[in-house]
């Protein structure tokens, strides 16, 4: 089965603990905070062209421009709308079009316009960790935590980064101390589960999952770990009631694809099936030499199916799907029940060529 984005890894984006720039934090030209309008109202006349060039900015961002949008703030930064709401929002609408590099540099602006602002830390933090450069986005949190010791969500972050690092025992303390600020924090027990889950203790993470469900019923990631824990314990049918309450709360395309994938695997396990992948060549010597590179330098089997098989399926990895007995070739059959879960098999002479087979299940 397919491991859950929110489980192990950080994808694309967005962590459970981050404390994302908001609209609401840092204002567009349609919602000015009250110093804001001050200013403004002084200075009507002579900030009117700004004023223009970031008002088109921000129809442009609503109208889906967001390229047209960020030319339009470029031009209102560079002609002196200098002010750490506009550098904030620029950056914001960096970060989202895949710029960290330059949301970066216009936040660290931003801070010397304006020391001390907490949102603008946890922007610098998102930042640098879509740059991958972990030590950074740790910098910039504990200024955050410097700033506002008693700060829940800051002391997430920090558990969060140190669970990236594999910093264990750090990030523990530090989401302890989050529970402690607010026993609310729902990122706060989410990362408890998946340190949880990276010490090898499920029916904890599960118990902690189910603690963010108290306060977060529809909390869509929490249904899916759950039932991935499950599942991984072989706990199949309570996996599959907590994969159909995903499936039901889920409104993403590329979960609601995953859940299937799992509800299908958990499926033909239970109804003893087997799964495997396989390469195909025409040489004995390529395919014992694709052995070895699996063997000895760690090549990945789907990759090297993708460039070398020759078979139909080798764009999707010879991934030969599920299969019961008398389903596939008795030689075939006969490899894949002689093999371990993730084993691969010496090289299989063939009518059609030379085989890799590796059991998935």
């Amino acid at each position: 089965m397919r491991q859950p984005p929110s489980i192990g890894t950080r994808v694309g984006v967005t962590h459970a603990a981050g404390v994302a720039l908001t609209a609401a934090l840092l204002a567009s030209a349609a919602g000015l905070s009250a110093q804001q309008e001050a200013v403004a109202d002084a200075e009507a006349d002579e900030g009117a062209p700004l004023l223009r060039l970031v008002q088109e900015a921000e129809l442009l961002v609503r109208q889906g421009q967001l390229e047209l949008a960020l030319t339009r703030y470029e031009e209102a930064v560079k002609e002196g709308a200098g002010s750490a709401d506009v550098l904030n929002r620029t950056a914001e609408l960096y970060l989202a079009h895949g710029n960290p590099q330059r949301a970066v540099s216009l936040l660290q602006r931003s801070l010397q316009e304006l020391p001390g602002q907490l949102p603008v830390y946890s922007g610098l933090n998102e930042a640098f960790l879509a740059m991958g450069r972990l030590d950074s986005a740790l910098y910039y949190v504990q200024e955050a935590r410097r700033l506002s010791p008693e700060n829940s969500g800051v002391r997430s972050q920090l558990g969060y980064l140190h669970l990236q690092a594999g910093h264990l025992k750090q990030a523990r303390a530090h989401l302890d101390s989050a529970l402690l600020l607010d026993d609310r924090n729902v990122p706060a027990h989410r990362l408890v589960a998946l340190y949880y889950t990276q010490v090898e203790l499920p029916d904890s993470a599960v118990a902690r999952y189910q603690r963010v469900l108290e306060l977060a019923p529809d909390d869509v990631e929490a249904h899916n770990n759950i039932a991935f824990l499950l599942a991984a314990q072989k706990q199949f049918l309570p996996a599959l009631e907590w994969y159909r309450k995903t499936k039901a709360l889920a409104d993403d395309p590329q979960l609601q694809h995953a859940v299937n994938l799992n509800m299908e695997a958990i499926r033909a396990i239970m109804d003893g099936k087997m799964r495997a992948r396989y390469i195909l060549v025409e040489s004995e010597s390529l395919a014992i030499d694709l052995r070895q590179r699996i063997d000895e330098q760690g090549e990945d089997f789907r990759e090297l199916a993708a460039r070398f098989s020759k078979a139909p399926n080798a764009r999707d990895g010879g991934d030969l799907g599920f299969f019961g007995p008398g389903d596939m070739l008795p030689s075939v059959e006969e490899s894949v029940l002689q093999l371990r879960v993730g084993e691969i098999s010496p090289v299989i002479q063939m009518a059609r060529g030379y085989m890799l087979i590796q059991r998935l299940n």
